[in-house]
């Protein structure tokens, strides 16, 4: 029993010291990383450390490297640093326009196959340099958490749609779906959401501005919270509490598809510019908002169609409701597809006071 326990000790100990270990303080840990097409037409990476000041302050420490491929930027951004730069704490990769334009999966796919960085990891497309944004001083608890808690605030609460590294692969590699990813711009100290970016397989042709954003995410997902300001007779009246709901139905998916999109929304009046909510104008707001709802998303699916993208993935939703599915005769068939928004608005509360 005595040598048993020895050597149950002993494999304990063989195994614990093939963990590799480190001291925080001895580490400098990436937050955010960006990548740009650099002058020479090279991959120009950029990675921002928090450092805790001594006062409870965070401030940036950023590299930057230049390389033919991204997986050797680190290895140069390690010739810089007097301490092991740690990718396990990561928390969003940026894209710089022209290198999103270009082409970003030999990127995408090095932060795949790291198993050090987590499939949650937040992405997006800046309107510029990523370089600009990382190497600003933004929020008081680092620019990685600042940017990381903008994008996931308004993924949660706003009109911003779901995304990260795992949803992007997914899209990317799904039969009938393309990626798109939030489109960002440093504005002053702060960092500013202009819509999303569209991509056809991995590279952006088109861009979503903010102020068709919340169509694009009723498209995109149900979803609840958020709120729409909209002008009816010369009134403005905002509409809170949103909860919305929307069913695809697609017929002649391999010839001439008619997609159908019914889209349910509930919710409550908050704000009204008029004197009183009536009836009358509770009616006139719920037809008004169904309309901008209808007229929006069939412009947007018929501008990805155009463009030969699928953000939204009908070609995935055709694809589970067609026996037999065929991936080249629906890349045809799309060009040629049909879009029909139904919608339906309730107001469910005005707040109004008898």
């Amino acid at each position: 029993m005595t040598i048993r326990l020895i050597l149950i000790i002993l494999s304990i100990l063989c195994l614990s010291g093939c963990v590799e270990s480190h001291v925080i303080d001895d580490i400098n840990i990436i937050s955010a990383v960006g990548y740009d097409k650099s002058e020479e037409g090279k991959v120009m990476g950029t990675t921002i450390i928090p450092v805790y000041e001594a006062d409870k302050s965070i401030t940036n420490e950023s590299f930057s490297a230049e390389a033919t491929q991204s997986k050797a930027i680190l290895r140069k951004m390690q010739q810089k640093s007097s301490d092991p730069l740690v990718n396990g704490s990561i928390e969003v990769v940026l894209f710089g326009r022209d290198k999103a334009e270009e082409g970003v999966i030999e990127i995408v796919d090095t932060l795949e196959r790291d198993p050090n960085i987590g499939s949650n990891i937040m992405m997006a497309v800046v309107d510029g340099k990523a370089q600009e944004i990382l190497q600003e001083q933004l929020g008081n608890r680092g620019t990685g958490t600042y940017l990381f808690n903008l994008l996931e605030n308004n993924m949660t609460r706003r009109e911003l749609p779901r995304s990260n590294l795992h949803l992007f692969l997914f899209s990317y590699y799904s039969k009938g779906r393309d990626p798109s990813l939030p489109y960002i711009k440093l504005e002053g100290n702060k960092v500013n959401i202009k819509g999303m970016a569209i991509f056809t397989d991995d590279k952006v042709t088109s861009y979503v501005d903010d102020s068709k954003m919340f169509f694009y995410k009723a498209l995109m997902e149900n979803f609840k919270n958020g709120s729409y300001t909209l002008e009816v007779d010369q009134e403005y009246a905002t509409i809170y509490s949103l909860t919305l709901d929307r069913k695809y139905d697609i017929k002649n998916t391999m010839s001439n598809p008619k997609v159908h999109i019914t889209v349910t929304l509930e919710g409550h009046i908050r704000e009204y510019s008029g004197k009183r909510l009536e009836s009358k104008s509770l009616r006139k707001i719920e037809a008004a908002f169904e309309k901008l709802i209808k007229d929006n998303c069939e412009t947007l699916l018929n501008e990805f169609k155009d463009k030969g993208s699928d953000p939204v993935g009908i070609g995935l939703m055709a694809k589970t409701q067609t026996r037999h599915f065929d991936e080249k005769k629906w890349k045809e068939a799309y060009k040629n597809a049909t879009f029909h928004v139904n919608a339906k608005v309730i107001i469910s509360e005005t707040g109004i006071v008898e």
